[in-house]
Parts: C-alpha cells; structure tokens; sequence
C-alpha cells in the first residue's frame, strides 16, 4: 500500500514539473506576441474628447489626431494626412465629463509610427 502511494506522489510530481514547463513556455509565448503587437502602438494624451453625446466615433478621434499631429507636433499636414491607421479610439470605459480619456493609435506602418517618434 505504501509502494502505491509513493508511485503515485511521483507520477504527481512529474505531472507538477511538466505543467511549470507548459506554463513558462506559455508566458514566453505571450511576452513574443505582445512584442510583435505593441510596437506599432502609440498613446497620446491631453486630445479634447467631445463625450457629450457619448462616446465618440473612431472617426473623429483619428480626425483629432490628425489635427493633433499637425498642430501640435508640427508635422506637415500633407505627412499627417498620409499616416496609415489600423485602428484609432478612445482608452476603454465609459466617457467622464471633464476627462480626457488618451488616445490609442495603432499604426499601419512601422515608418509611419517612427515619423510620430522624431
């Protein structure tokens, strides 16, 4: 009966090893797919946000950022227009009156991003 249980503590503790491998493998996996995604990510903050009416739509977010980037960061419009997004909106939660929630901006191109950046 004893033989038993020390067979099977064993076979547990195999077990327990081979899931702690699983699981770093696993968060290494995750680190490298945040790693491809994150790069082309840029916050900016301090963009007026019209949240009267709710929230606002994608596209005039990315219109204020548009502006943003020219009047504020002083790159030529005819650049400013041309940036490529994938994807531009509001951080998430529900609009608050009087705060500015950042914007998240998911550029296309990495070149486009590195123009941002200069």
């Amino acid at each position: 009966m004893m033989e038993s249980a020390d067979v099977g503590a064993a076979q547990m503790a195999e077990k327990v090893a081979m899931l702690e491998k699983q699981r770093e493998e696993l968060w290494d996996d995750v680190a490298y797919l945040k790693s491809q995604f994150i790069p082309n990510n840029l916050v900016f903050t301090n963009i007026k946000e019209d949240n009267s009416s709710g929230n606002e739509t994608a596209e005039i977010t990315e219109t204020k950022l548009r502006t943003h980037l020219q009047e504020t960061l002083k790159i030529a419009k005819d650049i400013a227009e041309t940036i490529r997004f994938e994807r531009v909106h509001r951080s998430p939660g529900q609009p608050v009156s009087g705060k500015i929630r950042n914007i998240v901006a998911k550029f296309k191109y990495f070149k486009d991003r590195m123009v941002r950046r200069q």
